[in-house]
């Protein structure tokens, strides 16, 4: 089903380099348009957006989505840009179909990069499900380490719509990478594996990340889902060597069983679907013990998984710093750290066990 609405912007509210946003006469009132697939828009304009996400009251339908802005009398203009900058296609054969400059292109200054073996070897890489445990990890590494994200296609498309991404992408020291048909990011890239590779040679120093963008879905069946995704990052890291570590998926709040404690999101792919060794760090103390216990049973007989206890003293000063140091509420599936303090727990109990084998690792080679 594809619902649209012919629509007159009312108001330009926010331009970027890669998107506006604007008020409407219809729909949800308010639309994103997207500069890569579309010309701007001005005030006056008639535009059709798409509204299906908000007539069904999805989560990420909380703005409608331009498609086309409409022609006056005056205007001519047929395309946003004369010359294209690489040609690998992102969003193949739909009407938004368009080039970009892929780093393994050969026109790519980088394509040298990939022509050796891919080689993580004494490398740790985090793998988290949710858009959310990415500024959380960033915050909790800012000080130490910079970030590469590795940002896959099973969610958002398009990286723009990330009011997280948008404030990153300012941040000195992080580098985003869109892979599949994601789009976007700081560089593009064909797959996971080559954003590993790039990470790995031009951020041999950083932290590395692989995630989805906003927006994933789910069927409240046993694979139905989005993060199921993970077990794949993690089984990439492993063949090339390195050494997948699990943000755990936790929470107390989620009203949905499946999603108590530890989340059936982690647990699946984790125990069912990933051979390569892992290591899944978890908060530990009178908080979160009693929370995690029936779920870390259920781990403990799986003997590639390696589950390292982290005590949440050590945990919460790190937190109370990133509630700090964000310039606007950092939620999870629309809830605070006091609303789901578990949940944060989680990111940092693997930021800080990441941390700890990066600086044995560190010393080992001095």
């Amino acid at each position: 089903m594809l619902l649209e609405e012919k629509v007159q912007v009312l108001e330009v509210t926010e331009v970027s380099g890669e998107m506006l946003r604007l008020r409407t006469s219809g729909g949800a009132g308010r639309a994103v348009l997207y500069r890569r697939l579309c010309r701007d828009a001005k005030v006056g304009d008639w535009v059709i957006v798409n509204t299906t996400a908000v007539r069904l009251h999805l989560g990420t339908g909380g703005w409608d989505i331009v498609r086309i802005v409409l022609p006056d009398n005056d205007d001519n203009e047929t395309s946003l840009k004369e010359k294209p900058d690489g040609h690998i296609m992102k969003l193949r054969y739909l009407a938004d179909q368009h080039s970009v400059l892929s780093l393994e292109s050969p026109e790519s200054e980088e394509h040298c990069l990939f022509k050796k073996r891919l080689s993580l070897k004494n490398k740790h890489v985090l793998i988290g499900e949710l858009h959310s445990m990415l500024i959380i990890a960033w915050f909790l590494l800012s000080s130490k380490k910079s970030l590469v994200a590795v940002i896959s296609d099973e969610a958002s498309l398009p990286l723009p719509v990330s009011r997280n991404l948008e404030y990153l992408h300012n941040q000195p020291g992080f580098y985003s990478l869109t892979s599949g048909q994601a789009f976007g990011g700081k560089g593009e890239v064909i797959n996971v594996a080559t954003g590993l590779q790039y990470a790995a040679e031009k951020f041999p120093d950083s932290a590395v990340i692989v995630t989805l963008g906003p927006g994933s879905a789910g069927t409240g069946t046993t694979y139905g889902y989005s993060g199921l995704a993970q077990a794949g990052w993690a089984n990439l890291t492993g063949s090339f060597g390195g050494t997948p570590v699990w943000i755990p998926r936790l929470s107390e709040a989620d009203k949905r069983k499946r999603h108590k404690g530890i989340s059936h999101h982690t647990v699946t792919p984790l125990t069912e679907l990933t051979y390569a060794k892992s290591i899944l760090p978890l908060p530990s103390g009178t908080y979160s013990d009693p929370l995690l216990q029936d779920s870390e049973e259920k781990i403990s007989i799986y003997p590639h998984i390696e589950m390292k206890k982290i005590a949440e003293e050590k945990l919460w000063p790190g937190l109370e710093e990133v509630q700090k140091m964000s310039p606007f509420p950092l939620t999870s599936m629309g809830r605070t750290m006091d609303k789901d303090p578990l949940f944060f727990l989680g990111v940092a109990a693997a930021v800080h066990w990441y941390l700890e084998a990066e600086l044995l690792h560190h010393s080992a080679n001095v």
